[in-house]
């Protein structure tokens, strides 16, 4: 049974789409990525299914009931986190989840109980309640807002961006949340435009750039259908274009970039191949014959960013800058 269906939705605003005839189907208890840059229709494609903007042309359905004919019988069974946080700062984390909890129709001691539950499942503590939501964290904020869509036990999760602006702490803390919600048999829909929070988290992915669906299937098989399994990863002393073109000369070569390294603070080249080992030696020499000092050399299993690199002809921080 699929919780979710998009046939052949598109979302004009004035003389742009934002969404270019998109079809998916999200099956119960699925957590489904829309993977891509900012600007690429994801979050636009998020407020169709919620009823908050009309689609243009095509049809959505959500736990089989239309959004056009049904929006007050979908909006029983979903729950949204934005991207932005939703939640009045003035008031504590108790006092919001009440007021929402009431716009759910909850009252009395079943609101009550199920304040409490949420607050239990976020792992919020009991002090941290009590205090106004403008001296919470990013990521205590992110788990109220969570709670919030939690309240009237939906089965589907929309989940827009959830993790963004998160330190890796806060973001691995929410990832559990989201797993956990999986093991429950919840039916999720994740919006990110990090490759690793796909990988970890997604059954499915559908990769979407400037508004169409360029790739759809679980994170293993689109590395596998682009005919890519591994990267080489070279920390040289200098980058030069010259460096990256060799590699290009190489017949088994799929692709090579540079790319920065954040936390590094240096460049790197990536060199994507589907069988790393048998072209490593002549990689090595060539690096070297160029007068090129190798500071280290990795070898590992290609990635989505890889995928949408290969597709598009862009890394997504590329992608992310121009949007």
């Amino acid at each position: 049974m699929n919780d979710i269906e998009i046939d052949s939705v598109t979302k004009r605003f004035e003389d742009t789409i934002a969404v270019d005839n998109v079809s998916l189907n999200v099956a119960r208890g699925e957590v489904f990525g829309l993977l891509g840059p900012n600007g690429a229709g994801k979050s636009t494609l998020t407020k169709m299914l919620c009823g908050m903007i009309n689609p243009t042309s095509g049809a959505i359905k959500v736990g089989g009931y239309s959004i056009q004919d049904n929006l007050m019988k979908v909006k029983e069974i979903i729950g949204v986190v934005p991207q932005d946080i939703v939640l009045y700062d003035y008031l504590n984390a108790h006092e919001n989840l009440a007021f929402f909890g009431k716009l759910y129709g909850l009252s009395g001691d079943k609101l009550r109980n199920r304040i409490r539950e949420v607050l239990d499942f976020t792992q919020l503590g009991e002090k941290a309640v009590k205090r106004r939501i403008s001296t919470y964290s990013g990521g205590m904020k992110r788990r109220v807002n969570i709670a919030v869509a939690l309240l009237h036990k939906p089965q589907v999760l929309l989940l827009d961006e959830p993790t963004a602006g998160l330190d890796p702490k806060n973001k691995l803390a929410l990832w559990e949340i989201i797993q956990t919600l999986h093991e429950e048999g919840r039916t999720i829909m994740l919006t990110t435009h990090m490759m690793d929070e796909a990988e970890e988290l997604c059954n499915q992915v559908a990769i979407m750039n400037k508004g169409r669906v360029i790739a759809l299937g679980s994170p293993r098989q689109l590395i596998k259908k682009v005919k890519m399994e591994n990267t080489i990863t070279v920390v040289p002393n200098k980058m030069t274009p010259q460096l990256i073109e060799a590699m290009r000369k190489f017949s088994r070569v799929e692709r090579s970039y540079k790319v920065y390294d954040e936390n590094e603070k240096r460049e790197t080249l990536k060199i994507i191949t589907e069988r790393a080992e048998d072209i490593l030696p002549d990689v090595v020499s060539t690096i070297l014959s160029m007068g090129t000092k190798i500071l280290s050399v990795e070898l590992s299993r290609a990635t989505l960013e890889d995928v949408f690199i290969l597709l598009t002809g862009r890394s997504l921080r590329e992608e992310e800058e121009q949007s």
